[in-house]
């Protein structure tokens, strides 16, 4: 129920602003929608492959077609909202003004009538002589002496029963539009029967106990990451020449796993679920994961990784490491440097040694840090940001010999990445029609609608020559 404090701040205008971005959204759709059915008109030919297509087409424009009556229904709700807000907004301005055109009424910041009859009969009575203190209802009263007097406590006392009741109605209409708009944005996000695939749970009391055991495992590992000196995560790892195996051939090491070392006051969100969800964040949550679909084609690795976050499952996350080397040349050209510093430390070694048959050394690298940046790529910036990469793997040295005078290596070495997904709250990102910040983010792990969590992924093998 809304109470007097809570409508003193409400506020049509975001209301205002994400019914028109709605509207937009659901306009583009409705098109997409067009060009799709007037392109499946077009296909004449029955060949099986086009079939197939087309029967997957109809698919997605099933899908479409879903979303797109969600997104109408949003946009109808959220424009009744806004109306309902600014209803409301004149309402208490309203009760505010006549407050103020009866001196001796005072509305209180909880929605309470005040009346001092002392006030009223001043005119009629001259100084009022004594006082004692009466209640009724929301309002209170103080009677005074005689004289004219009781013609101005009566009339005092209408006022202040007048004011009462507007300050009740404002209430039981903001009730119910805040009732109303909630029962859209739940509806949305829990009744859809398309709920999972498109990335949404419930949220049910029993997963509370699950929750809490979460929280409890982040903050013991959170924990031994700080006793084993992880929290900086250039610090995990470390970087080593193994010794080296005669012949071409030894088994590359591995590395060790990246470890998120805990939330800081700069990254991350904190505790999962330690609030209860409000309609705003149902509203951001649709708002994202609507915009994350929109934006699959541009940005298939960000749409990816935002909607897993809102599935609000924790579980970790894959990262394509090949594509991510293919798409930043920056993280591939760091990556290559370790592994030739790796390859020159190597062929250092077997030349210091005197060796006259191939060796082979087995080698890592330690965490590194590495930010991608909005100008690398767009797709790779809002699916990790800042990330983690190391590397392992083996170096071939081949002594001189009377056909080469030279000594010459050959290295085979895989990439590791490795991300925690989470919020910092100072950035904001346009997805579709909507600028969500992470700020919002942030609050919907909070609210337990979305949870934050860990991505890594191991690059194929690949192979390099130096002399």
């Amino acid at each position: 129920m809304a109470t007097w404090s809570d409508v003193l701040n409400w506020n049509p205008e975001p209301l205002i602003d994400a019914s028109d971005g709605l509207h937009s959204l659901h306009t583009s759709l409705m098109r997409m929608a067009d060009d799709a059915e007037v392109a499946s008109s077009r296909v004449v030919s029955k060949a099986p492959s086009v079939e197939a297509a087309l029967a997957a087409l109809h698919r997605c424009r099933v899908s479409h077609s879903e979303m797109s009556e969600r997104v109408g229904v949003l946009a109808r709700a959220t424009a009744d909202a806004s109306e309902g807000v600014t209803q409301v907004r004149r309402k208490v301005l309203a009760c505010q003004d006549f407050a103020d055109e009866h001196p001796y009424l005072t509305l209180g910041a909880d929605g309470s009538v005040a009346v001092s009859l002392a006030e009223a009969a001043s005119s009629g009575a001259g100084k009022a002589a004594g006082s004692t203190a009466a209640a009724a209802g929301p309002v209170r009263m103080v009677a005074v002496g005689p004289g004219g007097a009781v013609v101005e406590a009566a009339q005092a006392q209408a006022h202040a029963a007048e004011l009462t009741e507007m300050v009740s109605s404002v209430l039981a209409m903001a009730t119910q539009v805040d009732e109303q708009y909630a029962t859209v944005l739940a509806g949305s996000s829990d009744d859809d029967p398309d709920h999972a695939r498109s990335g949404r749970q419930r949220t049910d009391p029993r997963d509370k106990e699950d929750s809490r055991r979460k929280v409890e495992d982040s903050n013991r590992k959170t924990e031994s990451n700080r006793r084993s000196g992880n929290d900086d995560p250039e610090t995990q790892g470390k970087t080593e020449l193994g010794d080296p195996v005669p012949g071409e051939h030894a088994e590359m090491p591995g590395v060790t796993p990246w470890v998120y070392p805990g939330d800081t006051a700069k990254e991350g969100s904190g505790a999962y679920g330690s609030r209860s969800a409000d309609p705003l964040d149902h509203l951001v949550h649709e708002a994202a994961t609507i915009g994350a679909i929109v934006k699959a084609s541009d940005w298939p690795d960000a749409s990816r990784n935002l909607l897993h976050f809102l599935g609000n499952s924790g579980d970790p996350q894959e990262l394509d490491a090949d594509r991510m080397l293919e798409d930043v040349d920056g993280l591939n050209t760091k990556t290559q440097e370790a592994v030739k510093t790796m390859a020159e430390a190597a062929r250092n070694d077997a030349e210091a040694s005197g060796v006259t048959e191939p060796v082979t050394y087995p080698f890592t690298t330690k965490w590194e840090g590495y930010y991608i940046r909005a100008e690398e790529d767009q797709n790779w910036f809002y699916a990790t940001g800042g990330c983690n990469y190391a590397t392992d793997g083996t170096v071939t040295v081949y002594p001189p010999t009377a056909d080469n005078p030279e000594w010459t290596y050959s290295y085979d070495y895989r990439v590791h990445v490795a991300d925690r997904y989470n919020w910092d709250g100072d950035k904001s990102t346009q997805i579709g029609p909507f600028d969500v910040s992470d700020k919002q983010l942030q609050e919907l792990h909070r609210a337990g609608l979305a949870q934050e969590y860990d991505m890594s992924g191991e690059s194929s093998v690949m192979r390099g020559t130096g002399s």
